[in-house]
């Protein structure tokens, strides 16, 4: 067991000094590398500070363990609350830039650039680039991409100026917790396995939104994130990494179709009815993604509900992701 407790403090050390150096190169420029980082290491704490608290927090049925003399039995939920909020704070602040540099990726999907070319060869347009792109999408694109840019440099601002003060303050609550941790003794006789951690999160998630539409789908998401961080932190575990690839997949599918809707909501704000053409392939794009989503969602949710239910657990009754109507993903 203190091997397990070890290998937890080692690896939540390790998050919190990457995310404390990516907080302070965004102090400087606001990277697109530096800003993916600080989102995905931000939760990727939240994750692990999940697992340790029900390590702690919740005992065995019918087990007592006595707290230490002058430790009040809430400490480690309070430490660990404090540390939550400020990683929110941080994840809150990169979020808008940093999807602000996924959908001008998506974007260069009509913004076809030219191969370079040795010397004296001549330059050939990809085979597969649609002709309308030549017309008045690639300018709308241009335009667009242009706010977008505008739009995340105001968004790195903040950002920017409130990473200096964030990155010791990580360093000071990881402190914090591992002083909790050494007043707190483990609940549970054995660290759980990283796959079945994982998959009782997701059972969890799966049990409260046991419906889901257009509404709820982004939220759903962020659940089954969190879950695939729970199964990644099992290292080299076969298991715990079919878990998390699972997830994973379940998760890039949902991302990919709220990325294109937000982006079909920028084009309109942003271009009117002067986008009108970019904006119809850009809902095309939504659309498409948002069945595939679904049709993921719901064969990845059958087959780890069904690994959790192999475990021993009744988990409750599962039911069947509907396709949400066209107007509801406008």
């Amino acid at each position: 067991m203190k091997r397990a407790v070890n290998a937890e403090l080692d690896r939540l050390r390790q998050l919190t000094a990457a995310l404390k150096q990516n907080l302070e190169l965004c102090a400087k420029d606001a990277t697109i590398d530096a800003v993916h980082d600080i989102r995905t290491g931000t939760r990727r704490i939240e994750a692990l500070l999940d697992t340790i608290l029900r390590e702690r927090t919740q005992p065995a049925l019918g087990e007592s363990v006595p707290q230490k003399p002058g430790l009040q039995p809430d400490d480690l939920p309070k430490t660990a609350e404090r540390w939550l909020r400020l990683l929110k704070r941080i994840r809150r602040t990169a979020a808008p830039v940093r999807d602000l540099d996924v959908h001008r990726k998506l974007l260069e999907k009509f913004k076809p650039q030219k191969k370079a070319v040795a010397p004296g060869e001549n330059a050939i347009e990809p085979s597969d680039a649609p002709a309308i792109l030549s017309g008045p999408v690639k300018q709308q694109a241009d335009d667009l991409d242009a706010w977008l840019k505008q739009t995340r440099a105001d968004q790195a601002r903040p950002l920017m100026k409130a990473a200096p003060k964030w990155a010791p303050q990580v360093e000071t609550q990881l402190a914090s917790l591992e002083e909790a941790m050494r007043q707190s003794p483990l609940r549970r006789k054995a660290s759980r396995n990283a796959a079945v951690t994982a998959l009782e999160a997701f059972a969890r998630l799966a049990s409260q939104m046991q419906q889901l539409d257009a509404g709820n789908l982004h939220d759903f998401r962020k659940g089954a994130k969190k879950a695939r961080y729970m199964a990644e932190s099992g290292g080299t575990d076969e298991h715990a990494g079919a878990v998390g690839k699972a997830l994973k997949r379940l998760q890039d599918e949902i991302g990919d179709w709220h990325d294109w809707l937000v982006l079909a909501e920028e084009a309109n704000e942003a271009l009117g009815s002067h986008g009108l053409e970019l904006t119809a392939l850009i809902e095309k794009e939504r659309d498409m993604h948002c069945a595939l989503a679904m049709n993921i969602t719901e064969r990845m949710r059958g087959r780890l509900m069904g690994e959790w239910q192999a475990l021993g657990a009744r988990p409750p009754v599962r039911i069947r992701p509907r396709l949400p109507a066209r107007t509801e993903v406008s």
